[in-house]
């Protein structure tokens, strides 16, 4: 008898914590944590957002390694623009959504021709995000570091 209630007992939590993380599978993973921050913008600025510029040492060519951060419709994408001498590539930066405006920013990298691309958190602190670098004569972009939003529901 004392087995069978405890079984009972274990089949009961089991099947509440099974619920329960059905619930949360079918939460909307693109619905925001914030409601009031709007997942399209209704305006688009023209020019970059964020900005970093070096020159290329080379005695005969004007060239430079630049980098250029730009919105998109999508509120936390944004565009990449990268030169590198006559190189020109794109790319596209996800910003997580935690629940601001994404404020992205360029800041100077390790070695010569490098930036890190990031973002400001609600305190206001950067936020390493990708590296650009020239890496062989060769332009590369590389993530430093994962940002995740969690989810936690709140029992009643």
């Amino acid at each position: 008898m004392k087995y069978t209630i405890l079984f009972l007992f274990l089949v009961l939590v089991i099947a509440c914590n099974r619920q329960e993380s059905s619930d949360q599978s079918n939460a909307d993973p693109d619905k925001a944590i914030n409601d009031t921050i709007p997942l399209t913008r209704d305006q688009v600025e023209s020019g970059p957002v964020a900005a970093y510029s070096e020159k290329v040492e080379d005695p005969l060519n004007d060239w430079k390694f630049a980098v250029e951060v730009y919105e998109t419709k999508a509120t936390f994408d944004f565009l990449v623009k990268m030169t590198y001498k006559a190189m020109d590539v794109e790319d596209t930066l996800k910003i997580p959504n935690f629940g601001i405006l994404p404020k992205v920013e360029i800041q100077k990298g390790p070695k010569e021709q490098s930036c890190i691309l990031g973002f400001l958190d609600k305190t206001g602190e950067f936020k390493e995000y990708k590296l650009v670098e020239i890496k062989n004569n060769q332009l590369k972009i590389s993530t430093l570091k994962y940002y995740a939003r969690t989810r936690y529901k709140v029992k009643k």
